[in-house]
């Protein structure tokens, strides 16, 4: 029988975690799953935690290889996954038990779309004295959670994490389109690409409008974790050559991109220095791969990831765009009349 879900978990010395993963997927009330664990070269008691449950598990499936990062690792699970739909679960998280069967049952009563998607709880501060777990932001935002719809007709999932992992993507669909997840050494944010990749070209979304995944989040607060800007920028020069090779024109989708776009410049001036030319060159680039005036205009993305971007518009032109005039002029007009 043909499992209706195929469950990669690149799996990366997450001892800790790991056996709180397994059994949350192990427990799914959708019986009908394999679940292919991708030992992506592990060096700690991973390894054997995974044979364990192969062991005792018909549904499980290992692949040991060595060590190649995230996205390989997911590719070497798709390579060998027979389901109607695959997923993904990071295994330093866990997920409800109801997911799978939830996702499924939605699939089912929407004519089988491309992707599934549903919404997940944040884990703040996970394992400290100070952890609270909270909806992700995207929870009761999203417009059409009654029917199936495209990414051009609502591209909220774009102003948000990634979180590719709470969805489910129709086999077919990844194989007749020919995605993979980007191969780049550890974890590189390989899902940001995905992301695109997959909704951009989705002719059918659905949405659970619940929370079924439980994501570890351990700094909450910081703006970013990571010690590498180059991963920042070349993740999202990564989706801007998607949206680029699709010919993607939707003035909602590019919306969307955009508003990451200047997330990630807020990310680079406010983390590193961004008087390194390096950095420097690659905010010019950003900016320059954007349109100020759909920036300027957007009522969906936010004022304060407007002045990230537009803080740094100046040293990235040599003249001022009547756009960014405009909006100038209109923030000063907004704080006069609070101060009044």
């Amino acid at each position: 029988m043909t499992p209706r879900v195929s469950i990669i978990l690149p799996i990366y010395n997450v001892e800790k975690y790991l056996k709180q993963c397994l059994n949350s997927v192990a427990a799914q009330t959708l019986d009908n799953i394999e679940v292919i664990c991708v030992d992506d070269g592990s060096t700690d008691s991973s390894p054997s935690i995974i044979d364990a449950f192969v062991e005792t598990d018909k549904r499980f499936k290992a692949i040991h290889k060595e060590n190649g990062g995230y996205g390989k690792a997911v590719n070497a699970g798709l390579d060998i996954a027979t389901g109607q739909y695959i997923g993904i679960v990071e295994p330093d998280d866990y997920i409800d038990i109801t997911m799978y069967e939830k996702l499924v049952n939605n699939a089912d009563a929407n004519g089988c779309p491309d992707i599934v998607k549903a919404c997940y709880w944040r884990v703040c501060d996970a394992d400290t004295e100070q952890q609270q777990i909270h909806p992700g932001f995207y929870l009761h935002t999203v417009a059409h959670p009654d029917r199936v719809f495209t990414l051009d007709e609502d591209a909220e999932f774009l102003y948000h994490h990634p979180s590719i992992w709470t969805a489910i993507y129709r086999r077919d669909f990844l194989l007749d389109k020919g995605i993979r997840m980007k191969e780049i050494p550890g974890a590189g944010w390989a899902d940001n690409p995905w992301l695109i990749e997959t909704l951009a070209q989705a002719s059918s979304i659905s949405y659970v409008e619940e929370c079924l995944y439980y994501y570890r989040e351990f700094n909450t607060g910081s703006s970013s974790n990571v010690k590498d800007p180059s991963i920042i920028y070349n993740r999202w020069f990564d989706m801007d050559d998607i949206v680029k090779r699709l010919g993607i024109t939707s003035p909602t989708i590019l919306e969307g991109h955009y508003n990451r776009g200047c997330a990630y410049i807020g990310m680079l001036a406010d983390d590193f220095d961004d008087h390194d030319p390096q950095i420097r060159s690659a905010i010019d680039k950003i900016i320059d791969r954007m349109d100020m005036g759909a920036i300027v205009l957007s009522k969906k993305i936010p004022p304060y990831f407007k002045d990230a971007y537009l803080k740094q518009t100046s040293t990235a032109s040599f003249f001022l765009h009547p756009y960014l005039t405009l909006y100038r002029c209109a923030r000063r007009i907004k704080r006069a009349i609070k101060q009044h």
